[in-house]
C-alpha cells in the first residue's frame, strides 16, 4: 500500500524486510535533512503500524549509530523500539547523563524491558526530569523499577453512525448514552456529555476493572477541565470531582439526551487499511483517536486523587467523535483505587 505523506523525503511502500532496510540506510543523511527527516518519520510510523517486526533487527544499530536521524512520535517509538537490547539502554543512558534530551528520554521509555525500566528509576532518582517520564506514561514509584501506565497495543477508534438509541444500549462502544447510563445521580452530577464508552477488555494490556464498560464523558465547557469520578460494579460515575483552569461553560446549552450525534465504534487494528501521514492515522476516514498506546504527550497525565500513583492511559480521542467543546478528549483508570479521571486538552 502507498504511503500517504505530505513531504517529499522518502516514499517508498515499507512492505519488506528490503524497504525497512532501504529506510534505516537513510537516516545517517536525514540528520542533518530537516526534510528527509520528517518523511522518513512517515514511512516509520507506517511500518510501526503495518509491519513493526521488520524492524527488529535494526533497533540496535538505529538506537547506537542513526539515532540523530530517527525522528517519530513516541506511540510509534514505543512498538518500533519495544524490547530493544540492553545495549541500547545503556547507550541512552550515557546520552542522558551528558546531556539530557527528551528524545533520549522517549526512547529510554519505550523500550519497555526490565533493564530500561530500572534505568529511568535510577535516572529520576538520581535528579533526572520526572515529569519528562511521566509526560511519555511512565512512572516511577519510591521503590522499585519504573512502571509503564499504558497498554503497549493500540486499537483505531473507527466511528459508526446509529440513528436508534436503542441501539447504544447493547452495543459495546457506544457513542452518545444516556447520562443515567454513565453517572449515578444525572441530577447532580457536573457531567453534561457523553463521548464513549469502551468494553475494557477488548482492549489488550487494559489493567483488571470492576466493570465491563469504562466511561469517557465531558462537564460543560470547552478545554482545560478534569473529571474525576469513583466506580461502582456496575461502572457508573460517582463522588464527581471537577476541576477547571479556564472560566466558562457552565452557561453552555447542552443536552446529551436530545438523540444527536449518536453511533458505536469499531475497535480497529493498526494496518494497511489506515491511513498514515503528518504521524498519525486521523486522516482515515471515520478514526478519532486510538485505545490503548501512551496519551499524545503534549500535556501531564493525571495522577489519580486517592493514591497519587500515575493512573493508566485507556483512549484518546478529538472531540469530533461526538461534537462538543474543542481539543483532546482522554480516559486515564487507577486499577487499584477505582478511580477514572477524563482531561479535555488543547490540539498542541
Amino acid at each position: 500500500m502507498p504511503i500517504e505523506t505530505s513531504h517529499s523525503g522518502a516514499s517508498s511502500s515499507a512492505n519488506t524486510a528490503a524497504d525497512v532496510t532501504a529506510l534505516v540506510e537513510l537516516l545517517g543523511r536525514a540528520a542533518t535533512d530537516d526534510r528527509l527527516r520528517e518523511g522518513l518519520g512517515e514511512e516509520f510510523a507506517y511500518v510501526a503500524g503495518v509491519c513493526p517486526e521488520l524492524f527488529r533487527p535494526h533497533q540496535e544499530e538505529v538506537v547506537t549509530r542513526l539515532f540523530d536521524g530517527f525522528e517519530i512520535g513516541f506511540d510509534d517509538m514505543c512498538i518500533l523500539l519495544d524490547g530493544a537490547p540492553d545495549a541500547c539502554v545503556e547507550h541512552l543512558v550515557g546520552r542522558l547523563r551528558e546531556r539530557g534530551s527528551y528524545r533520549e528520554a522517549w526512547a529510554l521509555a519505550a523500550i519497555g524491558t526490565e533493564a530500561a525500566h530500572a534505568a529511568i528509576a535510577e535516572l529520576v532518582r538520581g535528579g533526572a526530569d520526572r515529569q519528562e517520564f511521566e509526560d511519555c506514561g511512565v512512572w516511577t514509584p519510591p521503590t522499585g523499577p519504573a512502571q509503564r501506565r499504558f497498554s503497549a497495543h493500540r486499537r483505531a477508534v473507527h466511528l459508526r453512525p446509529a440513528s436508534d438509541p436503542a441501539e447504544l444500549l447493547t452495543a459495546d462502544h457506544p457513542v452518545g448514552l444516556p447520562l443515567a447510563r454513565v453517572v449515578r445521580d444525572p441530577d447532580a452530577t457536573p457531567v453534561a456529555w457523553h463521548y464513549l464508552s469502551l468494553r475494557i477488555a477488548e482492549i489488550p494490556g487494559m489493567p483488571r476493572w470492576p466493570a465491563e464498560q469504562v466511561h469517557l464523558a465531558s462537564p460543560r465547557g470547552s478545554l482545560g477541565w478534569t473529571l474525576s469520578a469513583a466506580v461502582g460494579d456496575d461502572g457508573r460515575w460517582h463522588d464527581e470531582v471537577l476541576t477547571s483552569d479556564e472560566p466558562g461553560g457552565e452557561d453552555d446549552v447542552v443536552d446529551n439526551d436530545g438523540g444527536r450525534g449518536l453511533g458505536t465504534v469499531l475497535l480497529r487494528p493498526y494496518d494497511a487499511d489506515l491511513v498514515y501521514a503528518n504521524w498519525h492515522i486521523l486522516s482515515t476516514p471515520g478514526v478519532f483517536g486510538t485505545a490503548g498506546g501512551p496519551a499524545i504527550g503534549l500535556y501531564p497525565n493525571p495522577h489519580c486523587r486517592s493514591c497519587d500513583r500515575l493512573m493508566f492511559h485507556v483512549v484518546t480521542v478529538q472531540n469530533y467523535l461526538r461534537e462538543y467543546g474543542h481539543g483532546w478528549r482522554t480516559l486515564y483508570l487507577c486499577e487499584d483505587c477505582e478511580i477514572t479521571t477524563c482531561t479535555a486538552t488543547n490540539w498542541n
